[in-house]
């Protein structure tokens, strides 16, 4: 039998008790698809840009010194698209939907995270130079305030737009329940879902709308709303279970 389904298949009672089930949730798309490989192999490029495309191997030890002091940058950068990746794992396992929709979704998200890697890891170099005043290094420099708030805006749009990919990722999923035949619980997860990444990605317009309104003395500090994220992607899921228990 086939996991991955299209947008016109109807799941049978018999495929669907046959499906494995983790965390409540049966996985409709455990068959590895040309997509997903593709998929896989990109984000893999994207964490060789990340590591061999600001360095060259050390030749001397205080040159492997500069390099161990990047590590926390690249660890940060590594979990960042880590995040996404394992999130758009997780929806082709969970539904297996592979339509049109999907497809130009799934590439749009790897168009993005190829633009994305460079000011992620300048991000990251740049906020650890900031904390460890000056101890860990970064290659990249500012010449003046506003070339922050462009470079600010220019990485919160593209995490605007990975967290909205997703958010919609999960809204394609949500309107085939019915030919992927979602039960009640699966429809809540579904929806959570759509709505944690819509939030992540408000954040992401938020610093976009703070660097056009904020002072300057404020700018080089936006970078840390991200952190909030923490808190924020949480209150989807948070006010589900709640509703759940009133009724």
């Amino acid at each position: 039998m086939t996991t991955h389904a299209t947008a016109d298949k109807q799941w049978t009672e018999t495929e669907l008790d046959s499906l494995t089930v983790e965390g409540q949730f049966r996985l409709r798309g455990l068959e590895v698809t040309r997509l997903d490989t593709f998929i896989d192999a990109a984000f893999a490029f994207v964490l060789t840009l990340l590591i061999i495309s600001f360095d060259e191997i050390p030749s001397t030890y205080a040159e492997l010194m500069v390099a161990i002091k990047r590590i926390p940058a690249f660890a940060c950068s590594f979990l960042v698209l880590m995040m996404f990746w394992l999130r758009h794992r997780r929806l082709s396992r969970r539904y297996g939907l592979e339509n049109s929709r999907t497809i130009l979704l799934s590439l749009a998200l790897v168009f993005v995270v190829l633009v994305y890697v460079y000011p992620l890891r300048i991000l990251f170099e740049a906020m650890f130079y900031s904390v460890s005043d000056g101890y860990l290094p970064s290659s990249f420099r500012f010449q003046s305030i506003d070339e922050v708030r462009g470079f600010f805006a220019f990485y919160s749009i593209g995490f605007f737009a990975m967290s909205l990919i997703i958010s919609e990722l999960y809204r394609v999923a949500l309107h085939n329940s019915t030919s992927l035949a979602l039960n009640q619980f699966e429809r809540r997860i579904t929806k959570v879902g759509m709505q944690a990444w819509a939030v992540s990605a408000s954040i992401g317009a938020l610093v976009v709308l703070l660097m056009i309104v904020l002072p300057d003395a404020w700018v080089p500090h936006t970078g840390y709303v991200y952190f909030g994220l923490l808190f924020a992607m949480r209150i989807p899921a948070f006010l589900d279970r709640r509703r759940n228990a009133e009724e």
